[in-house]
């Protein structure tokens, strides 16, 4: 059995947020929105350079972003709902899929009733995704950040971005951003210095300096294509 078209239906809904959200930010890059200015600690022999805009960051970059993620983060709530239906169950109010960082949490949301219903081979999976059972790691899961700018964005307030200017890397950026070439100064003479990049981010902590894009990006490959397939057995 294939599975339900219904999951499909909301990772369709979060990828037309995607591309609404791309268009935005080609439109602005292409107003030439700011410049890179010294930045207050600068000096004539150290330059620092941040990128400073002519008008605040529109919020609808944030606020499409939040569509996304709520779409993206319904999708697991989806699959437990389609799970319990698969095992011949009915679903319920309780019924949702749990992102727990501790192995308490991970039993109250088993006591509320979070997978009542689910097969046990299916919750068995759903284990290994919690972050609370993974190996340790210096960065958050990918299913945590979606969940924590999810409940960010749906219960306490709207998701902000933020710009940040840093380096240019060794490979190009696959997402839109701004380059620059700072000039040191050095006994009077001018010789070229780095070059600078300046790219659009969220402002919030979990995800401090990563690009919008490249994060929405990335949460869509863990959801789509690396964890819903673990689970088209139990359709």
């Amino acid at each position: 059995m294939a599975r339900p078209k219904e999951i499909d239906y909301k990772l369709y809904r979060a990828k037309q947020h995607y591309e609404e959200l791309e268009r935005e930010l080609q439109q602005w890059w292409a107003s030439n929105p700011g410049h890179m200015v010294p930045a207050p600690e600068s000096t004539a022999e150290y330059p620092l350079v941040i990128f400073a805009t002519k008008e605040p960051i529109p919020a609808r970059f944030g606020l499409i972003a939040g569509d996304y993620l709520q779409n993206l983060r319904s999708v697991l709530d989806y699959l437990i709902w389609q799970l319990v239906l698969a095992n011949k169950g009915k679903p319920s109010r309780s019924n949702a899929f749990p992102v727990c960082t501790t192995a308490g949490a991970y039993q109250q949301a088993l006591d509320r009733g979070r997978l009542n219903g689910v097969a046990e081979e299916a919750k068995d999976v759903i284990r290994t995704l919690q972050p609370a059972f993974m190996p340790p790691r210096t960065n958050p899961s990918a299913i945590q950040v979606l969940d924590e700018l999810t409940n960010e964005n749906k219960h306490r307030t709207p998701l902000l971005t933020t710009l940040v200017s840093t380096l240019k890397p060794e490979e190009p950026y696959p997402f839109r951003y701004m380059e620059f070439e700072i000039v040191r100064i050095r006994s009077g003479q001018a010789t070229p210095g780095e070059r600078i990049t300046a790219f659009v981010a969220f402002d919030h902590p979990l995800v401090h300096s990563l690009e919008v894009m490249a994060i929405l990006d990335a949460l869509y490959i863990d959801v789509a294509i690396d964890t819903l397939p673990k689970f088209d057995q139990f359709f």
